[in-house]
């Protein structure tokens, strides 16, 4: 049997956290997007970065000033974020948010990983991809039911080979009128981060060896991330209208 979607109230979704993944598609997510607008309308984004041969980056870059809307990497943990994103939701009574499966699959995977490989307790870990299986709402479904209501009549077209999806975030940012500008749409993440990994391990970490090139892309990367989110946030909020 379909697993029935949760009921999510207008309110509910305003006031959700709002998490993205970027990485590549064959090694576990870089770093994390997190997303809130209070209710006074302040706009609050957080980046934890995991992954370490990064961080040189995180520690030593400035990116333009024109540029630093939606740049916020800072070092972190993944096991110490998620519990401390679970914890914020439950004293704050705020829903959390993902795009897609994506997410939760990520969570559930590094979880167990690293109840192997750091020797966490098994039953912690457990209760929280416990948690976590129950708690984080994939948007895309509601997405579809709005869609379905308010634009039976859009078909979305398939991507490039590869990215072949139609449902994607893109092609509905582009249907609410959420604009993103060139330089950070989607399709050149992985490819970023990717870039910027190789030439740092190249140089052994470090960040003054990065050409203004690497630099760009951290930032576009990062920038990319923070509509990820934001984006996402709008979708929800129109959907629940």
């Amino acid at each position: 049997m379909k697993k029935a979607r949760p009921e999510i109230t207008y309110d509910q979704a305003k006031r959700g956290m709002y998490i993205d993944f970027e990485g590549t598609m064959k090694d576990p997510a870089s770093f994390l997007g997190v997303f809130v607008v209070h209710d006074d309308g302040y706009e609050e984004f957080d980046q934890p970065v995991f992954e370490r041969d990064l961080w040189p980056v995180v520690r030593s870059h400035e990116p333009d000033s024109k540029q630093t809307q939606g740049y916020e990497p800072r070092e972190a943990y993944f096991f110490q974020t998620f519990c401390e994103l679970h914890e914020r939701a439950e004293n704050e009574s705020r829903k959390i948010f993902a795009y897609s499966t994506r997410e939760i699959n990520e969570i559930l995977e590094r979880l167990n990983e690293l109840c192997l490989e750091e020797g966490r307790s098994p039953q912690l870990v457990k209760l929280e991809m416990e948690w976590w299986k129950n708690n984080l709402v994939n948007v895309l479904p509601y997405a579809k039911a709005w869609k379905k209501r308010h634009h039976p009549d859009v078909e979305f077209k398939k991507g490039p080979p590869g990215r072949s999806a139609r449902h994607t975030l893109e092609n509905f940012q582009k249907l609410i009128g959420y604009k993103v500008p060139k330089a950070f749409a989607s399709g050149n993440s992985a490819k970023r981060i990717r870039y910027v990994r190789d030439m740092l391990n190249k140089h052994n970490g470090d960040y003054g060896k990065l050409t203004g090139t690497a630099k760009g892309k951290w930032t576009k990367g990062c920038i990319h991330n923070w509509h990820d989110c934001r984006g996402t946030r709008e979708l929800m909020v129109v959907s629940c209208k």
